[in-house]
């Protein structure tokens, strides 16, 4: 086995794990920094290939109204809007934190929009009361981790690509060394470290509609789970309306433009399972589907989401059509004062006009960039489906990024606690750039006073079952989207996880995949069944875990939501199952 080591390992090149590996380096320039990458340096993470149509990094800037103590309601926006089920504190860090973030950000070259004033843009965006969306436009992510990588090409980081991490090595509950795998060689690392920074984002190829790039299997939330860290809100994932093939999020001014919502054969299907509802209130309905894209209980736009999911069901294609008004277009039922602050724009726009003119004069750039991918809305419409997009969840972390476990820290999607059940758009950039930082400092801290211990472990055998990897992999995946979607069932749920433990007891073995595609089984084989579990106990309803007594729509019924369970629920592993524990989050001071 091939042996590795190095000071502070990263694991995970997005966001989060490039900003820790700078801010270590930055601290401690004596120390050895690796970045450990599943595939190319900068090419494979969620930062890198993420669009939507005006992708936000969220900030409360000294303007950014309102202007007296604007932190604190960025704060309590996170917190109140989250469902009550995340650490004040953490929220705390991130509204106090996002324009220092920012900051470095504008420092490294990233062009944000600016107002005519020369002041950093920002309009309204979901989960939020005031307008602090900065962006740079449909590819605001991917500006970033351009910058970031610049920053990184001009240090001593050491970079390890193509290396699949799935498992740690400790003792007396420290970590001392990672096990992984080089994918093109099909051979297994051990990496040395003194402290880990876990950044291996979510795990959306455990859904068959997901906007994730592929390898996002959930590596980082299934080893530590075995390391003895804790997971957090697992059973909260945001769902919303996406392109189905160029992975984006079809949110904010696409659905403001009021497109014709249709199906492959052009019928207006929305009526159908929204019942009973008047065309007027189909309207305020749509155009606030773009302030609150990712499907949520609190929001009545919620039944825009299941009508399209239910019609999909049915084995039908759906599309925004922006070549048309809908049916139900009125311009009596806009509301003005989301228009204006989410666009810079009034009702005027919505007179004698079309679908794609609006789109146009409130998003040139999106235009402009569906045009060089070849397509273009004024000519045919854009197919859509549900797809999870982001986990709220995951490796529960303290104000400084630590774990459950010593040595080892989480920071971006990996990490969880700092967001409940929904977060506001742009708050998970934000997270990656806080929380990267933070990771990376105090692990760096505490690298620089430990010396390496040349401890022996017994390396352990690659597991033999008696089931092919891809075949668990589909399996799962078929489980995962039918019952932990966004139509939840206690019976569905109950059933899936009797099938996973069937799975379990057989077993997994590698196939003609590989090494790697064989561990990432094994990993989003443990993370699902979490996830089930922590969906079972969770019985309500809260942001976007829908949990239904009855779906057939119209006729619907979901499970309501309850003041006592503004808890979260935190998951263990224990005795190779998954334990659960319902606790109190950190709350504001006289909440």
């Amino acid at each position: 086995m091939r042996e590795l080591i190095a000071d502070v390992v990263i694991i995970g090149d997005g966001g989060a794990g490039m900003r820790a590996a700078i801010c270590a380096k930055e601290v401690h320039p004596e120390l050895d920094v690796m970045i450990v990458s599943k595939g190319r340096f900068c090419k494979c993470s969620t930062t890198a290939l993420a669009w939507s149509d005006r992708m936000a990094f969220h900030a409360t800037l000294p303007y950014t109204p309102p202007e007296k103590e604007n932190w604190k309601f960025h704060a309590m926006d996170i917190y109140k809007i989250g469902g009550e089920v995340s650490d004040y504190k953490l929220a705390e860090i991130l509204a106090k934190e996002s324009a220092e973030a920012l900051e470095y950000l504008v420092n490294l070259g990233v062009p944000f929009a600016r107002n005519k004033e020369g002041k950093i843009d920002q309009f309204l965006t979901d989960g939020s009361i005031y307008p602090r969306a900065c962006y740079v436009g449909p590819n605001t992510a991917i500006e970033i981790a351009k910058a970031l990588e610049k920053r990184i090409r001009t240090m001593d980081i050491k970079i390890l690509e193509n290396t699949m991490v799935y498992d740690f090595l400790t003792m007396n509950n420290r970590v001392y060394a990672a096990l992984a795998v080089d994918v093109l060689k099909n051979e297994q690392v051990l990496i040395r470290g003194k402290s880990f920074v876990l950044a291996t984002g979510g795990a959306g190829e455990l859904y068959r509609q997901n906007v994730f790039p592929a390898g996002m299997t959930g590596d980082g939330y299934a080893a530590a789970l075995r390391a003895g860290a804790e997971l957090v809100n697992m059973e909260f994932m945001q769902i919303g309306v996406c392109h189905t093939k160029l992975l984006f999020a079809t949110s904010g001014s696409m659905f403001r433009s009021l497109p014709k919502i249709i199906d492959e054969n052009g019928d207006e299907f929305l009526t159908q399972y929204i019942s009973p509802i008047t065309p007027d209130d189909l309207t305020i309905l749509e155009f606030k589907k773009g302030a609150h894209w990712p499907i949520s209980y609190e929001s009545p736009t919620k039944i825009i989401d299941l009508a399209i999911y239910a019609h999909t069901l049915k084995g039908h294609k759906v599309f925004m059509d922006f070549r048309e008004n809908p049916s139900y277009f009125s311009i009596d039922r806009i509301p003005e004062e989301i228009l204006a602050w989410s666009e810079k724009v009034g009702k005027e726009l919505f007179y004698n006009t079309k679908p794609y003119e609006r789109l146009v004069k409130i998003n040139q750039q999106l235009v402009d960039w569906l045009n060089s991918f070849h397509i273009d809305p004024a000519k045919e419409p854009v197919q859509v489906q549900n797809a999870v997009q982001h986990f709220q969840g995951g490796v529960k972390i303290d104000e400084n990024a630590k774990t459950s476990v010593k040595g080892l820290y989480a920071a971006g999607e990996c990490a969880g606690g700092q967001h409940g059940a929904n977060r506001p758009g742009g708050n998970s950039l934000l997270d990656t750039q806080v929380f990267g930082k933070i990771a990376g400092k105090n692990a760096a801290d505490e690298a620089s006073v430990l010396t390496f211990e040349r401890i022996k472990f017994e390396i352990p055998k690659i597991p033999s079952g008696q089931i092919p990897a891809k075949e668990v992999r589909n399996k799962l995946r078929d489980l995962i989207s039918s019952s932990a979607f966004l139509v939840r069932m206690e019976s569905q749920v109950s059933n899936a996880l009797r099938e996973i433990d069937a799975l379990k007891e057989k077993g997994i073995c590698v196939d003609e995949n590989g090494l790697a595609y064989f561990y990432e089984t094994r990993n989003m084989l443990l993370l699902a069944e979490a996830i089930l579990t922590a969906i079972l106990v969770r019985d309500e309803s809260r942001g976007p875990h829908l949990r239904f007594k009855q779906f057939d729509p119209p006729k619907i019924e979901f499970l309501p939501r309850r003041e006592e369970w503004n808890k979260y629920i935190v998951l263990k592993l224990m005795n190779r199952r998954i334990q659960t524990e319902v606790r109190e989050p950190l709350r504001p001071k006289g909440d």
